[in-house]
């Protein structure tokens, strides 16, 4: 804990980087005009393509007029009247820069050229003319499917001279972006189905101050939990355990902190997530129901900076650091503070964390009972370039969960205390290398390894007993993937994953002595091959793909295809079509609700000839979505058929939940949104629509509601950007979760609850109203202040999650409710520094 705390504050310090905004010069003017009642007076056309790089007004105009002579081509000259005059600096020098395919020689019309002073577009001819006042002058050139290129003006070069760029075709897949600003900016939709979320350029959400990787993704429609927890996200009426999360290509068994109220993964070293709400391409195994896959800097780090900051539950800390051209580091950090002091924040996620578990009965019990929680994180990233076409990284990453709680009682007349704990870790490492053999060919080569540990001690002592239950997961995976580009149109995609996983579950009581030790090890071979093809005029993709698993134990081949076209028609609306199968060898199950104190009480399990089945998905799924003059429309039916499942992984709290068997489920449903964007507001409604049933031959009946089955879902949002304002406002609705209601006939003292039909009765409907805003104060030039403060569930409705019976201690059956947060602010400060 200490060395923990202090890794925190030696951090704490440092330097950070905030985003500076280039904007035209012109529309720079006009802000200094409203802002210090000024009048610019320049040519139009002097001024067209030149920008200028800022962050918020100076406080006086002298100071901004001082910043623009320093860092724009012009003079600036201010009069008795207040009129400002804009003339070209003397000894301004210009350049051309033609801009070509290294491959074809053709010129590249359109391609965008960079400088600090402009930002302008090449001609047909692929040529720009550039100024400048600097022959050390730093440019950079981008161009669709084209590797970004950067380089100085050569000092040799004389003025008039033109400078050719011959940019070089990138060996990768084709995705460009389907919808830009899905929902907010910073959301996309990708043209292979990903939905991509951007941190960089990620606006505010209701309820949210800071960018939690997980939480954010439950703003999309078709992604919920019915739990109100992130480490238990369902993707269209799917449990979490059948999603693939992946932190820079390693497969993660941990999500969340406050075992799952939060997201476990540092917003600030996570650049992008993809998330796939069906089937991904053939290189991602397992994930029946989605895919999360979380991404860093592909960049190597070329400033030092460093990211700072604490809210209501924790405090972070991240840095960047270049050590020299060729290798750059990140490092960040995560520790929550309720170890110095307690909030009202706090001890909302407490109660709702712990309700109904063993901790919660031990304080109502007349035993009382003392909790000691505390979560932490640590990531590192170290990036390698030795040559252009070289590129190595290195990732590590640590989670833990710890909880230690004293109990005191007595024992045959005498007074006890006893210790009871429960610890959660994650710890990881990926190693990966990619080689750009020439501008075609790309091959790329990664190794992780993967470790997950649930551990709980439960002493009673009442009982005199004391419970030892322990979950234990290594992975360790390869993969080596090559891509061809055939043409600057189709693109073939091979390679070949080794997976390795074993699984050890441990019980140990001491009285009566018992002690059960099972071990699994299960090995998987694939071999995967991908084609993506796009028309010459960018209006149909087609990617067509086959994934074949050899799991050793069960001696099968499974070969999975899976297909996605997309089809434009106009300039605005697109069509896609998507088929796929899919399976998963890994699954989390339940044997005893009260497992691991009842806190985390699921424990990884392998799939296993004769006893737990390898789990299949098929996936049928359109798409239509319609962009246009700042609004979008996006209608996406699907339906979907997952079998294999245990009734242990599907948390049954009635007539089943000692049953063990295998069954399916399926759905049918729809996800849509509507979304208008203004300058500074941003409004949008989605709705999902799905029944999902299961359908278990062994149980009478056999076909019921799934435990998930939400049929509708409901939000409404909005964020507004008011300069250094930003406020988001939005409401979340559902129909409530199914559960199995009691008879009349229950015989409590013998054990016997008198169930009705299984999910015959719905829980009330959920609602609940969240706000958020965040303030931006510039302390100096290069110190920038943000804070902010979020209210969750700001009406503080009662919402139950979950509704289960049990028999109590009276001899009576007794209805329990699981209880979704109640009233939940948050606060947030956060120093970035450049």
């Amino acid at each position: 804990m200490r060395s923990r705390i202090l890794f925190l504050l030696l951090l704490t310090p440092t330097f950070a980087l905030f985003g500076q905004q280039a904007v035209a010069l012109t529309d720079y003017f006009q802000q200094l005009e409203a802002e210090f009642n000024c009048t610019f007076s320049y040519e139009d056309a002097a001024l067209a393509n030149h920008r200028y790089s800022t962050s918020d007004l100076p406080n006086d105009l002298p100071t901004a007029l001082e910043a623009l002579q320093a860092n724009t081509l012009f003079d600036y000259k201010l009069l008795q009247d207040n009129t400002v005059t804009v003339a070209p600096k003397s000894g301004v020098g210009n350049y051309c820069i033609v801009v070509i395919s290294r491959e074809t020689g053709n010129p590249l019309e359109g391609a965008k050229v960079s400088t600090p002073y402009q930002q302008l577009s090449t001609d047909d001819r692929g040529k720009v003319n550039v100024s400048y006042v600097d022959s050390l002058l730093e440019f950079e050139v981008s161009y669709l499917s084209y590797a970004d290129y950067r380089d100085r003006i050569d000092p040799n070069l004389v003025s008039g001279m033109c400078y050719t760029v011959a940019l070089a075709q990138q060996a990768e897949s084709l995705n460009p972006v389907l919808l830009s600003n899905f929902i907010t900016k910073g959301i996309s939709k990708k043209a292979d189905g990903a939905f991509n979320v951007n941190y960089d350029a990620f606006d505010i959400l209701p309820g949210l101050i800071e960018s939690d990787v997980l939480l954010t993704l439950k703003e999309l429609p078709g992604i919920q939990s019915v739990n109100e927890t992130v480490s238990f996200l369902n993707i269209r009426g799917g449990t979490n355990d059948q999603n693939l999360i992946l932190w820079d290509g390693i497969k993660m068994y941990q999500s969340g902190h406050f075992f799952g109220l939060i997201s476990a993964f540092n917003p600030n070293l996570t650049k992008e997530v993809n998330v796939y709400k069906s089937v991904g391409n053939a290189r991602y195994g397992d994930g029946v129901s989605g895919i999360i896959s979380m991404e860093g800097s592909e960049d190597l780090i070329r400033e030092f900076k460093v990211n700072t900051g604490l809210n209501l539950l924790s405090a972070d800390a991240m840095a960047e650091i270049p050590i020299n051209d060729q290798l750059s580091i990140e490092v960040a950090g995560r520790q929550s503070l309720n170890s110095l002091f307690t909030t009202p924040t706090y001890e909302a996620y407490f109660d709702k964390a712990f309700q109904n578990t063993e901790l919660q009965s031990a304080a109502m019990s007349n035993r009382t009972s003392d909790a000691d929680f505390n979560f932490f994180d640590a990531h590192l990233r170290l990036q390698y370039e030795p040559t252009v076409k070289d590129k190595f990284r290195l990732s590590l990453l640590r989670l833990g969960n710890r909880l230690d709680f004293l109990e005191n009682g007595m024992l045959e007349g005498e007074p006890q205390a006893r210790q009871s704990n429960l610890t959660q870790d994650n710890s990881s490492a990926g190693l990966y290398y990619r080689r750009s053999w020439n501008q075609r060919v790309q091959t790329s080569v990664q190794w992780y390894g993967s470790g997950y540990e649930l551990t709980a001690l439960n002493a009673d002592i009442e009982n005199d007993q004391r419970l030892i239950q322990e979950n234990d997961l290594v992975e360790t995976g390869i993969k080596v993937e090559n891509q061809w580009r055939l043409n600057s149109r189709l693109v073939w995609q091979q390679g070949y994953q080794f997976n390795e996983t074993g699984i050890t579950n441990f019980e140990n009581i001491n009285n009566p002595t018992f002690e059960r030790l099972e071990k699994q090890v299960l090995r998987t071979h694939s071999l995967y091959s991908s084609l993506f093809y796009e028309t010459t005029n960018g209006k149909t993709r087609i990617e067509a793909g086959l994934r074949a698993n050899h799991i050793n134990k069960f001696n099968e081949v499974l070969v999975e295809p899976r297909v996605r076209v997309i089809q434009r028609v106009g300039r605005n609306l697109s069509i896609e079509l998507l088929a796929a199968l899919n399976s998963q060898t890994t699954s989390q199950v339940i044997d005893l609700q009260n497992d691991f104190l009842g806190i985390e009480n699921r424990r990884w399990v392998l799939s296993d000839p004769g006893n737990i089945p390898i789990i299949k998905g098929r996936h049928l799924g359109m798409g239509f979505s319609y962009q246009r003059k700042g609004w979008l429309f996006s209608a996406e039916p699907y339906w979907k058929e997952i079998d294999g499942i245990t009734s242990q992984s599907q948390g049954f709290q009635d007539q089943f939940e000692d049953r063990r068997t295998h069954g399916t489920y399926s759905v049918i449903g729809l996800d849509f949104l509507a979304n208008k964007q203004w300058e500074n507001t941003n409004i949008w409604v989605s709705y999902s629509l799905a029944q999902n049933d299961y359908d278990f031959d062994e149980f009478n009946p056999s076909e019921f509601r799934n435990n998930l089955d939400i049929r509708h879902v409901l939000s409404l949002g909005a964020n507004f950007n008011l300069g250094r304002f930003n406020l988001g406002a939005g409401l979340n609705w559902h129909s409530g979760r199914p559960f199995t209601p009691v008879g009349d006939n229950s015989i409590p003292q013998v054990g016997f609850v008198d169930y009705l039909d299984p999910n015959s009765v719905s829980l009330d409907d959920y609602f609940r109203v969240d706000a958020s805003a965040t303030y931006t104060y510039d302390l100096s030039e290069k110190v920038r202040l943000v804070s902010g403060i979020s209210l969750w569930n700001l009406l503080s409705n009662d919402n139950v999650v979950n509704t289960f019976y049990r028999i109590n201690d009276e001899q009576e059956v007794q209805q329990i409710d699981d209880l979704a947060l109640r009233f939940t602010p948050n606060a947030t400060l956060r120093i970035i520094i450049k």
